[in-house]
């Protein structure tokens, strides 16, 4: 005769819940909720390296989440631009700058989220070199839509999208941790790119404060940000301040910023006004070709993941004083724990730069045949360098708010201990283990820097061979940029993405 049947107990009931529930946590993991951004992007770079623009959206189509909007149109914005979509490719810049405003003026209740889970779960908010992109393209999309009026427009957003951008990163930095990004805050580039499309349009006075404001920034940022000073720049600043009188102004300018009038310079010669004047004129007849050189990608971010110690005897009613306090103290872990008794180890995952993989292309030798002569490029924006300033200003923020969810998720399963015993702490551990992951996300597909060269050429179609060199000097490879058409007395802007 078979006996009564036991009932569980409810403390049966309440482990086999939490092995249930640990089991779908854990596959989940498995079935990719870890997986980083960069991991899940891993195939972009070479369907845009090899010129497949259709796999490439494809591929940010199918991998972008609903908080990864922004970088879907910025990613979506520049793969048109290279695909010669120019009007689609405007569209979709335009989407990325409504969705950059909105998110600045959005709630903080993603950010509360973000503690319980990552910060996977706050939509993306561009960086400001990557914000400071967007009207250079669309810039040069107008230009190549025959549309010269809105690539000024956009000339007059370029720069002030930078400072924009800069000032709404500051506003959430320590003050020990701003000065570097408070010095790149006015981008030299993109004011001399400003001050070309003014120029191109006629507009004098504004090509000449954009000019003087790019040799101010250069002058002053070169060496940070490991760019070039081109010496058009001095020929540009001394032609247009030359035509509007500014003769006393070119002076002052010549003594407080030589490194951009260098070569126009000539060591031991005492020069004239109108000396320098002669040498910066353009040639009677001749047309003024900009080429402008893309290479390499910038950095991407990684994850690692780090221990950081939760004492005895503390309550932690200050998560945010402790999170400043252990992240002070990780660099000296020693002192960190010295004379406390720790009671667990709690494990984090937190964003960094890599570096290291840079572009072999160092610099470009531009021929325009015989006859037409040849002339070298100048790095005149390194977003790398711009990456790295920015990743370093925010890192200590970062990596506190890292130990802060860790924290948060700790004295989560404290609570839930005393709710629920040993099992309802078990089970919170693991969700905070299965829920933490490194926010690794970017705008993948920019380049790490842009070369820029100019060359006075007589009116014609030219077929400009580029030789792209490396850091010795050597020549890499060579390209073509066919059919330049060079009118007399005008501008033409050439851009190319090389790999």
């Amino acid at each position: 005769m078979q006996g009564p049947t036991q009932k569980p107990s409810v403390k049966t009931n309440q482990r086999a819940a939490v092995v249930r529930m640990a089991a779908l946590l854990l596959l989940l993991t498995w079935l990719g909720g870890c997986a980083t951004y960069t991991t899940k992007f891993k195939n972009l770079r070479p369907e845009l390296a090899q010129g497949q623009y259709d796999k490439a959206l494809a591929t940010v189509e199918k991998e972008s989440g609903s908080k990864d909007r922004l970088l879907y149109f910025l990613e979506r914005g520049l793969i048109l631009h290279y695909a010669e979509m120019y009007g689609e490719s405007n569209l979709a810049f335009a989407a990325a700058e409504r969705t950059a405003d909105e998110l600045y003026t959005k709630s903080l209740s993603e950010g509360a989220l973000s503690l319980f889970s990552n910060d996977n779960a706050i939509s993306y908010r561009a960086r400001p070199f990557e914000m400071a992109m967007v009207p250079y393209f669309k810039g040069l999309n107008y230009i190549y839509l025959d549309q010269p009026g809105e690539a000024q427009v956009e000339a007059r957003r370029a720069s002030l999208l930078m400072s924009k951008y800069v000032d709404a990163t500051l506003d959430g930095l320590r003050d020990e941790d701003k000065s570097d990004l408070e010095k790149i805050r006015n981008n030299a580039f993109l004011l001399y790119y400003s001050g070309m499309l003014y120029d191109w349009d006629g507009e004098l006075n504004d090509a000449f404060i954009a000019y003087r404001n790019a040799a101010v920034a250069y002058q002053q940022t070169a060496g940070l940000v490991g760019t070039e000073i081109p010496p058009s720049l001095g020929r540009d600043l001394i032609r247009v301040g030359s035509r509007l009188g500014f003769g006393a102004e070119l002076d002052d300018l010549r003594k407080s910023h030589p490194d951009v009038f260098a070569e126009v310079d000539e060591l031991g010669e005492p020069l004239t006004r109108q000396a320098y004047q002669s040498r910066a004129k353009w040639q009677k007849g001749h047309g003024e070709v900009v080429i402008l050189l893309e290479a390499g990608f910038v950095p991407i971010k990684s994850r690692v993941r780090f221990d950081f110690p939760i004492f005895e005897g503390e309550a932690y009613d200050d998560p945010d004083y402790w999170s400043w306090q252990l992240w002070a103290g990780m660099g000296n872990t020693h002192a960190l724990i010295e004379g406390h008794k720790i009671e667990y180890w709690v494990s984090v995952a937190a964003p960094e730069l890599r570096d290291g993989q840079h572009s072999p292309i160092a610099a470009a030798r531009i021929s325009a045949g015989v006859g037409g002569g040849h002339t070298f490029t100048s790095r005149v924006e390194n977003l790398s360098r711009q990456a790295r300033i920015t990743f370093d200003a925010e890192k200590p923020s970062i990596f506190a708010k890292t130990i802060l969810r860790g924290l948060t998720k700790y004295l989560g399963s404290r609570g839930a201990e005393k709710a629920g015993g040993e099992w309802a702490k078990l089970a919170a551990n693991i969700f905070g283990a299965v829920t933490e992951s490194a926010d690794t996300r970017s705008w993948l597909t920019l380049p790490e820097h842009v070369n820029l060269a100019r060359l006075s050429l007589p009116p014609g179609v030219y077929d400009l061979e580029v030789g792209l060199l490396d850091a010795q000097g050597r020549t890499l490879q060579t390209e073509t940029l066919s059919a330049v058409e060079v009118k007399a007395g005008d501008w033409t802007f050439v851009s190319r993405r090389v790999f």
